[in-house]
């Protein structure tokens, strides 16, 4: 049985351009923003995520479910949802420690109603474990190319 130090936690859940892990470390690109400018808000938007879970010992060994969702401010929710599962084992050398796992969402795609406040959520194991708040607002249009050389 499960006792109180066997509960997952979010230790960070970031919002990137692009994130990955490779071999046990995470590799982001334009990371920790809260601000993102949309071209368009009627076509999907690609947005990377990266989550930090610390895992304590007595919770090795076990699958464990992670579910991100998203909603607006006014808790509306979006039509965005990505699952995962994980197992982290016992690797020899360590004996009572918390491990961090690493998972990233290299692009998961997703349409926001407009310019306002959003929040991605994170729950481990059916429970609610991290959110983030981030603002979408209109792009502004880039400079306009400059003229040829006559």
């Amino acid at each position: 049985m499960l006792n109180e130090f066997a509960h997952l936690s979010v230790d960070f859940l970031l919002l990137a351009d692009r994130a990955e892990v490779v071999n046990g470390k995470l590799y982001a690109m334009g990371a920790a923003w809260e601000r993102i400018g949309v071209a368009d808000f009627n076509q999907p938007l690609t947005i990377s995520f990266a989550l930090g879970v610390l895992v304590p010992w007595n919770a090795t060994n076990r699958q464990h479910s992670v579910v991100l969702t998203m909603h607006d401010a006014d808790g509306q929710p979006l039509d965005f949802r990505v699952e995962a599962s994980f197992v982290t084992g016992r690797p020899p050398g360590l004996n009572g420690e918390t491990q961090r796992v690493l998972l990233a969402v290299p692009g998961a795609s997703v349409v926001l109603r407009g310019p306002g406040n959003y929040v991605l959520s994170a729950t481990i194991d059916g429970m609610e474990a991290k959110a983030v708040r981030f603002t979408a607002v209109a792009a502004q249009p880039g400079p306009p190319p400059p003229e040829p050389p006559t």
